[in-house]
């Protein structure tokens, strides 16, 4: 009987992790980002236009345009992980045989800091390389 019971709890337990974990998705990185001029460091007030594109993502899938961070322990190597906050609220599908992402453009609106900008996969499944933005 108690065994029973452990083993109940410890399903509960699995079921509750597994959905939590859908609700924190983690963005490893997949192919790289650039500022349409090829750099990947710039600087300016919030409310900055910029433009970027990126190389190598996730094939045939959505993507949106954020500056977000990575300060989750464990995963710093993730692209705009945490804080994700469009920069173009539309959604962008890679190219199906390159991954590519063409030229997209909108303000940079956060806070004085570094931000990481990338493509971020829809669900947040992965994110391109980021560039970084500092908001002065």
């Amino acid at each position: 009987m108690r065994r029973g019971v452990v083993l109940s709890a410890g399903g509960g337990v699995a079921a509750a992790l597994a959905a939590a974990s859908l609700a924190w998705a983690c963005t490893p990185v997949v192919g790289n980002t650039w500022y349409s001029d090829g750099t990947y460091v710039k600087s300016g007030p919030s409310g900055t236009n910029i433009t970027a594109y990126a190389t190598g993502a996730r094939k045939g899938v959505r993507f949106q345009l954020v500056a977000g961070t990575n300060t989750t322990p464990g995963h710093e190597t993730h692209g705009c992980m945490d804080n994700p906050s469009p920069i173009n609220p539309n959604w962008r599908t890679s190219s199906a045989t390159t991954g590519a992402i063409g030229f997209t453009s909108g303000p940079i609106v956060r806070v004085p800091g570094t931000w990481q900008v990338c493509f971020r996969q829809e669900a947040g499944a992965s994110a391109t390389n980021p560039v970084f933005f500092t908001i002065i």
